[in-house]
């Protein structure tokens, strides 16, 4: 029985192990968004990617496309800077994915990240 409980911790153990090394590792640090086109009006957008992954359910909760396998696609690489009708600009699916979690966060009365131009926007 012993050897049976034994095995069966280190299977357990094992796949626990597996499961931490495949899940993807992010970059560390702070990141800075900028528009595809180059072409700013306000100042890009500096966050940190180890704090809003710790606050996400899973990778695909921004990355929505993403396979899992490679490192995601930027942003601006489906979502083009030009309207063309079809799918969100950059702009608009960057202002809806962020600053709308940030407000059902807020509205849910969690600690969340700003929700004003300025705050996001720094100069």
């Amino acid at each position: 029985m012993k050897k049976i409980i034994a095995l069966v911790v280190v299977v357990a153990f094992l796949a626990v192990g597996a499961v931490a090394f495949a899940t993807p590792v992010g970059p560390k640090g702070d990141l800075k968004i900028t528009k595809a086109d180059g072409k700013h009006k306000k100042p890009a957008v500096v966050y940190n990617h180890e704090k809003h992954s710790a606050a996400t359910p899973d990778c695909k909760t921004c990355h929505h496309t993403w396979d899992g396998k490679d490192a995601p696609k930027k942003c601006s690489e489906c979502h083009t800077a030009k309207k063309d009708g079809k799918k969100l600009s950059s702009k608009d699916a960057l202002h809806k994915n962020c600053k709308g979690c940030h407000k059902t966060m807020k509205k849910a009365g969690k600690k969340t990240g700003p929700t004003s131009c300025k705050k996001c926007h720094k100069k």
